[in-house]
Parts: C-alpha cells; sequence; structure tokens
C-alpha cells in the first residue's frame, strides 16, 4: 500500500467523524483538503451526505397507516386481550391470597417473633396494598375522562 493509499485510508476511516463535526479542528482541515483534493474520497463523501439527508428525511411506519384503525379496532384481538388481563388478574388474586393467608398464619402463630411484631408487618402490607388500589381507583376514574383517549395516532 502506497503513501497516498493510506492517507485515503485514514481518511475515509475518519470521514464519518467529519461529516458529524467530531472531529478536532486541525483534523477538519487536513480531512477538508484532502477530500477537495482526492475524487475517491470527495464521492465517498457526497455518498455518506446523501445517505444522512435520506435518513433524517426517511420516516418509520411499521404498519401501513389505512391499516391502522382496523388493527386498532379489531374486535376478537379486543375479547381476547380482556380475557387475557382478567385471567392474569384472578390469577393474581388467587395465588396473592394464598401467599397472604399462609404469611399471615405463619406470622401470628411463629413463637419466634412477637405478636405485635406479626401485627406491625400485616400491616405494612394490608397498608401497601390499600395504597395500590386507591390509585388503580384514581387511575380507573381518570382514565373515563382522558380527553386524549380519542386521539388517533
Amino acid at each position: 500500500m502506497n503513501s497516498d493509499q493510506q492517507v485515503c485510508a485514514n481518511v475515509q476511516e475518519k470521514l464519518s467523524a467529519y461529516l458529524d463535526d467530531e472531529l478536532t479542528q486541525q483534523e477538519q482541515q487536513r480531512i477538508y483538503l484532502h477530500v477537495q483534493a482526492c475524487p475517491q474520497c470527495r464521492a465517498l463523501a457526497d455518498d455518506l451526505t446523501a445517505m444522512r439527508s435520506n435518513l433524517k428525511s426517511a420516516v418509520l411506519c411499521s404498519v401501513d397507516e389505512r391499516d391502522l384503525p382496523k388493527i386498532l379496532h379489531d374486535q376478537p384481538a379486543r375479547r381476547f386481550a380482556f380475557i387475557g388481563w382478567a385471567l392474569l388478574i384472578a390469577a393474581v388474586l388467587l395465588i396473592g391470597g394464598i401467599v397472604s393467608w399462609q404469611f399471615i398464619r405463619e406470622v401470628l402463630n411463629d413463637t419466634g417473633i412477637g405478636r405485635w411484631l406479626g401485627i406491625g408487618v400485616i400491616a405494612f402490607y394490608v397498608g401497601l396494598f390499600l395504597l395500590f388500589l386507591s390509585v388503580l381507583r384514581q387511575r380507573l376514574i381518570a382514565r373515563k375522562t382522558d380527553k386524549y383517549k380519542k386521539v388517533q395516532l
């Protein structure tokens, strides 16, 4: 590899950083002068600039916008989602209830810790659960009056 090819390889390696203004002023000037003098590096710089402008103007769209209302209002999918959420909530309540019952029995029957400490732990978890329910209730109420609910993307 001769010195001109080595200089071109070095410039081409830093060309993206040059176009993004990420180089020092000295490196920027050196690459600018080389790109002005070398047609091969100038063509590469032009290609990178064109690619960058194409990427900036590209629109990411995974679904055709005409199909979006049909997808969002698909009744079988909405029913499956409702059933899925209902089953998930039922399972969490069932498992949570069983675990809570076992926990309460263990805390109250355990003689290693004091009865008051056991009651305090139970009160702590019941308080957390009640706070969760209050926030959930507020969110469900706010959902009914959400002014952005019918905004279509």
